[in-house]
């Protein structure tokens, strides 16, 4: 087979694979996810350093091991997440490549504060319980806000938001060298910033749980 002809098997069969990646409602299965982004990401590394279709096979053989074990830890983990976390506002995403937590400022800090609210602390406390049973991953806290106010003000209070979540986490025993921690301002949104609503959703600190191992 030709060099662009094996480039369009791959591609042909990824689509077929990624099409059978979701439940019949429609959402993502995570792990299956996960184990088709390495297989493909092996694959085609596999292509590329033995330049033939086994290399390509036993590269994306390997990747959907690695990838397929990643995913179906991540999905252990959010499943963990959602249960402890349950009735405290904070929200859980899976990407499929990482975890998200968010934690609305309604449910962290008092208006205009970068002091988590008492009341919150067992559930960060609980996150941080999480990260150490599961401890091959890095760890991004990053603050965001609405629009209201200037750029330096909101990047200030973003930075101090992420810093007070972090401390909690690292308080509880999650080991610093994990942790990273950024401020982002008004510059990320989720919402729009034109209603009281999306501002409500823009203010909010995102723990990012990526897997290393």
């Amino acid at each position: 087979m030709s060099h662009h002809g094996k480039k369009i098997a791959i591609g042909v069969l990824s689509v077929s694979i990624l099409a059978g990646c979701t439940y019949p409602d429609g959402t993502a299965n995570q792990p299956g996810t996960g184990a088709i982004v390495g297989g493909l990401t092996g694959a085609a590394a596999g292509q590329m350093i033995g330049g033939d279709t086994r290399g390509a096979v036993i590269g994306g053989a390997l990747g959907a091991a690695i990838g397929g074990a990643a995913g179906a830890h991540m999905a252990a983990q959010e499943r963990e997440l959602r249960q402890s976390l349950a009735g405290s506002g904070a929200a859980i995403t899976n990407t499929g490549s990482d975890l998200r937590v968010i934690l609305p400022e309604s449910v962290t800090f008092r208006t205009g504060s970068s002091v988590v609210d008492p009341g919150f602390r067992p559930a960060l406390r609980a996150v941080s319980d999480s990260l150490q049973r599961h401890p091959d991953s890095a760890v991004r806290v990053v603050g965001h806000t609405d629009n209201v106010g200037t750029a330096a003000l909101n990047n200030q209070l973003s930075q101090d938001r992420a810093l007070a979540v972090a401390r909690v986490l690292i308080g509880n025993g999650t080991s610093a060298s994990r942790v990273v921690v950024s401020g982002r301002g008004f510059h990320e949104p989720i919402a729009s910033n034109a209603s009281s609503a999306g501002r409500a959703e823009n203010r909010r600190v995102e723990i990012v749980i990526t897997p290393t191992g």
